[in-house]
């Protein structure tokens, strides 16, 4: 898949969870910064090592699981440090919005999980090629919506129309 579904996945994610347990309200589970760094570590395997084909992410150190499980380490020791800036459940949303980007390769071609150590390939087109722009079509409609269209929508039904006409 493309690093637009990639980025955006997570983000559509958190805005899923955020309004269940928030109902209606936009400002609630995760600040705007937390949204954005959540799309950052979504395309996080493709920005650290860009690949243009499918033999380059096969060979890709950021798009295996021992650095996953590394970066996934290093993200929680550091929340434990420093919790009011960076806390633990934090930790883990960027964890599982980087595995997230693994799992959407492992369906849209395969990936090499245990590369450097094993070079074997897992996965295959379950969503072939061709789908992948209207996903990234889809994400971003679905995005927006989330950050600029429900959010003016509540407005006016939780404060009533601003429109006042004699």
């Amino acid at each position: 898949m493309n690093t637009i579904t990639h980025a955006l996945l997570p983000v559509i994610a958190a805005g899923l969870i955020e309004r269940v347990n928030k109902g209606e309200k936009r400002n609630g589970i995760f600040s705007n910064r937390e949204i954005l760094l959540l799309g950052i570590f979504g395309a996080g395997p493709d920005l650290l090592n860009p690949h243009l084909s499918l033999v380059a992410r096969y060979t890709s150190w950021s798009h295996g699981l021992p650095f996953w499980a590394g970066l996934t380490l290093v993200m929680l020791v550091v929340s434990l440090f420093m919790r009011k800036k960076f806390p633990p459940g934090m930790a883990i949303w960027f964890s599982a919005a980087y595995l997230l980007h693994q799992v959407c390769d492992f369906i849209a071609g395969g990936v090499a999980w245990m590369y450097p150590w094993e070079r074997g390939v897992v996965g295959d087109y379950y969503v072939p090629p061709q789908y992948w722009a209207w996903i990234d079509a889809g994400c971003v409609l679905l995005v927006y919506s989330y950050l600029r269209i429900l959010p003016h929508f509540n407005r006016k039904r939780f404060h009533g129309s601003q429109d006042t006409k004699m």
